[in-house]
């Protein structure tokens, strides 16, 4: 007799777990403003470029400050080194707040290839340095009327940077393309070749200011403009952004030098050995009222 009974049936499946639910989010709290991109608050940074720019003042004004005291004596170096620092400070502070922007905007030149770039810049920069040197002392040589030589000169210039400019990114696809062994090799041999050729300018030139009063006076200008823009660069570093100590230390320094080296530039004599021996500082001496 067949079995009337229904089939057994499956088992039922268990339910499938509700997905977990994040928790709730926390009440807002008060707003706090969160720290800047180079660590410290916009008091503390403004403090510090300060601080940082009254000692890179007083490290490029040193080089001029020594040949000014070898004319007015070992009495007036004190008085020549402040003035001289005075008179860079409110310059410097503007170029180090520039430079710690320019900065932040060449972040955006970075990614894969960005030391090759960097390197091709600064291959760039220096070589047409050398250019225009060069270019500069045959015009010297060659062409006696200064008006012809100051046109020669500014389109000479403009066809060597952009000359060089070709050159120098031509350099660089050839060291992306080359092997990492091949790369390095010819890297370090540019630069060795360009330290050279700048040393032997370098001999030249001392050679010249030695011989000639009006070379000495554009050497000790070249030497205020190199201190003052080494000193910029290194007071603008990321690292020396944010320093307590230096904010709070730095403005009464800054504000003791100004006060001190404008005093001192109240003197007739000294202006006058600034004008002669440091003309890259006579600018902004000459904007100082005369007593």
């Amino acid at each position: 007799m067949p079995s009337t009974l229904p089939p057994s049936l499956p088992p039922p499946l268990p339910p499938p777990h509700a997905p977990s639910r994040p928790p709730p989010p926390a009440p807002a709290g008060p707003l706090r403003p969160g720290p800047s991109p180079d660590g410290g608050s916009l008091v503390l940074r403004f403090g510090t470029a300060i601080g940082l720019a009254a000692a890179a003042a007083l490290a490029c004004a040193l080089p001029a400050a020594m040949r000014v005291a070898a004319v007015l004596g070992a009495e007036g170096t004190g008085r020549a080194w402040t003035g001289l620092a005075a008179s860079a400070l409110v310059p410097m502070v503007a170029t180090v707040l520039t430079l710690r922007g320019a900065r932040e905007g060449l972040r955006a030149f970075g990614g894969p290839g960005a030391e090759l770039r960097a390197y091709g810049m600064a291959l760039w920069a220096v070589w047409l340095v050398v250019a225009l040197a060069l270019f500069g002392s045959v015009l010297r040589a060659t062409t006696h009327q200064h008006a012809l030589a100051g046109v020669t000169f500014a389109f000479g210039a403009l066809a060597l940077a952009v000359g060089l400019a070709l050159a120098s990114a031509r350099v660089v696809e050839l060291l992306r393309d080359a092997s990492p062994r091949a790369r390095r090799g010819g890297a370090l041999g540019l630069v060795f070749v360009t330290l050279c050729v700048l040393g032997w300018i370098g001999v030249r030139f001392l050679r010249a200011a030695t011989h000639d009063p009006a070379s000495a006076a554009a050497a000790g200008t070249i030497v205020d403009i190199l201190a003052f823009g080494l000193a910029a660069v290194f007071a603008s570093r990321r690292t020396l952004a944010s320093r307590r100590t230096l904010s709070v230390v730095g403005p009464p320094v800054a504000v003791a030098i100004a006060a001190l080296g404008f005093s001192a530039l109240r003197d007739s004599p000294l202006r006058a050995t600034i004008d002669e021996r440091a003309p890259a500082f006579a600018a902004v001496v000459d904007a100082v009222p005369e007593p």
